[in-house]
């Protein structure tokens, strides 16, 4: 079973990632929308539809600034260990 699902949202809309979400919400997963962080608001307006209450604890918002960070993090992290 899959523990976790990612969307990456650069330019279509983020309610077609969150309905995919409500579909495969039995699987009990954790939901991830990966886009840009200026649409955070957008995501936070359409999460918060009452369709989406089912879902709503499990989906979380990650920036491509954070995305990065753990990226450049990881790599630092690789660099102390070799």
């Amino acid at each position: 079973m899959p523990t976790h699902f990612y969307e990456v949202e650069h330019t279509t809309d983020i309610k077609n990632s969150l309905t995919k979400f409500y579909e495969l919400q039995d699987f009990f997963s954790a939901f991830h929308i990966v886009a840009n962080g200026h649409r955070l608001n957008e995501f936070n307006d359409k999460i918060n539809a009452s369709i989406f209450a089912p879902i709503k604890k499990r989906v979380k918002f990650i920036s491509y600034d954070m995305v990065a960070s753990l990226h450049s993090n990881l790599s630092q992290r690789n660099q102390l260990i070799w």
